[in-house]
Parts: structure tokens; sequence; C-alpha cells
């Protein structure tokens, strides 16, 4: 992540943003129509889940991350939320509520993250049944020559020793790539979706080992592209649910659904249909995570801690 870059456009971006949300999101009078080339967004029947208005629900404060780069939700403890910070050193993720409220502290063993930038809870590699926490230890502003990914089984959230973890390295097949999206598929392997203007998802062994390019993801250009304009239309976090995936990046967020989501590949999620759901009006958004039921979602702003929640609406019609 290019820092100090968005830092310097954070404020005005914000007051943009602000605008345009008093204009119902739309665009300008003189906003260019986007390329015929573009992916064509899907407008879905709206079976559940349908989505309501994002609405915000509290705050990260800095004494409990200072910048929010990941977020997952517990399946042993639902209703609580892990969330990591990026600056380097990071041994811990802490707990919280859906409002921000500190819940506890988890001590990784033996993590000495450079640049944690992605939280996921999934399948253990070794014991599908059972539910690890993951954190992704994969940003790479410097070329690194290989990334870790912390795996560890999810403890009580009141925890106090630090917890037994595998350390995950990998390398990429083509090379050193930065990243801040993070997911595991049902056997505990995981796949990472590259930050860049151009998304590529790689696929990794359970137990460490090469990331292989899997394929592309072809973003659509923004509604209202505010970072984008200034930083590129990237991929800033990612979760995934039932035969779904989200895709968060600074102006909003994508699902993608597959069409049978019993046992859904999701090395093939660019090709599943997608439409775009509301993103909360935050800023530098970089972690969004499902609920535990799988019933809405929430996206949290690393800049300022802002959590915005999208709850589940029933079936109510979309637009065309």
């Amino acid at each position: 992540m290019n820092r100090f870059a968005l830092r310097a456009v954070a404020a005005l971006v914000l007051s943009v943003a602000v605008a345009a949300c008093g204009a119902d999101g739309a665009g300008g009078d003189d906003a260019e129509e986007s390329p015929s080339s573009e992916p064509t967004e899907t407008r879905l029947a709206c079976d559940a889940p349908c989505y309501g208005d994002a609405a915000t629900l509290g705050s990260v404060s800095a004494d409990t991350a200072i910048e929010v780069s990941g977020i997952a939700a517990s399946v042993r403890t639902p209703g609580a939320y892990y969330v990591v910070s990026d600056e380097a050193g990071t041994s811990q993720v802490a707990v919280v509520q859906a409002d921000g409220e500190l819940v506890g502290r988890i001590e990784v063993a033996g993590m000495d993250a450079a640049n944690a930038e992605a939280l996921e809870v999934g399948p253990c590699g070794d014991a599908p049944d059972e539910s690890c926490l993951y954190v992704g230890d994969i940003g790479d502003h410097v070329g690194r020559d290989d990334v870790v990914i912390y795996r560890l089984r999810e403890p009580a959230v009141d925890t106090v020793d630090p917890v037994p973890a595998d350390a995950l390295r990998y390398t990429y097949a083509d090379g050193p790539t930065d990243a801040e999206a993070l997911m595991v598929d049902d056997e505990g392997r995981p796949l990472i979706v590259s930050k860049g203007e151009t998304a590529r998802l790689y696929h990794g062994p359970a137990s460490g080992g090469v990331f292989e390019r899997v394929g592309e993801i072809d973003l659509p250009e923004p509604e209202n592209g505010l970072f984008a304009d200034v930083v590129g239309n990237v991929v800033t976090g990612a979760s995934t649910a039932s035969g779904r995936v989200l895709l968060r990046t600074y102006d909003e967020v994508l699902e993608y659904r597959a069409e049978d989501d019993e046992g859904a590949d999701l090395t093939q999620f660019p090709r599943w249909s997608w439409w775009r759901v509301p993103a909360g009006l935050l800023v530098q958004a970089e972690a969004i995570t499902y609920r535990v039921d799988e019933c809405g979602y929430l996206t949290v702003s690393e800049l300022t801690g802002a959590i915005a929640g999208v709850p589940c609406a029933g079936n109510v019609p979309t637009s065309s």
C-alpha cells in the first residue's frame, strides 16, 4: 500500500465523497461512459441474501489497532471479530465486537509480521472440520522474497497465553507480489488476490510452498472512482462464504456468486456473476468480512477505524 499517497489525498477524497453521497451517488454530467470492453454487471434476482443500506456501527480505536488492514468473523465465538493492524512488528490480533469495542487480544506465538494485510477464518489444512484463523503477512512494498501466512486454531476470545501457530511460508511462481486480500478454500488452501491495476488470483497448498497464478480478475471501473482516480482501482480486501466472494476496493464492494454454492471452486470465482453491493461511506477501506451467519457483512476503514455494517434485507427487488 502506498500509504503516504493515500494519506495525502484522504481529506480531499472524503470531502468529495460526502458531496457525491449527497447527490445520491450519481456521477457528474460530463462523466465518461464505461468502455464496452469492461465487465458487464449482472443484475441478479434478489433471492436471499439481499442487502440493506450500509450503516455505521462504531469504530476500532487506535488503541485497539492503529491501522485496521484485515477483519474476519469468528466461527468459534459468533458475534466476535478479529482485526489486525499492518504496522511492522505486529504480533497480536485484537478481538472486537461489531461496534469496535475491544473484547480481548490474541498473541500469536512466533509472529513478527512485516506487513499483515489480511485475515480470514476457514478450515484448518490438516483438520478441515476445525476452524482456523489465518493472518496474512502478505503486504509487499519492497519486493519480498517470500510472504508468510500464520495459521492458528481459533482460540477462546479470553485467551491469555500466546497461541501456537503454523508459519506457512510462500513464494510466488511469477515473482514478488503485493497483496492485501486473502481467502481460504474448503481444504484450507489459501487464495491471494494481488493489489494492482490487473488483479491476479493465486492459489497455494495448505502447508506452504508456491503460489501459482490461476487467473486474473477484470475489475469494472467504479461508478464513483474517487480513490481509483488517484491510486488506482485495486483490491484491498476479500471474504468468502458459501458460493460467494466479496471483493473490497477503495471505492466499492463487489460480490461474486456461483450458480451452485455446493462445492463451488473458488479459483473460478472471477467467472461467476457479480454485482455491486453497498460499500458504506468509508475512506481508505481495506478490510471486509461476511458475518458468521453469512447474512450481511462488515467493512472497515484503515484510516479512521470506522465500521460499516450491511445487513440482509430479505427479498427486496433490485433496481434495473
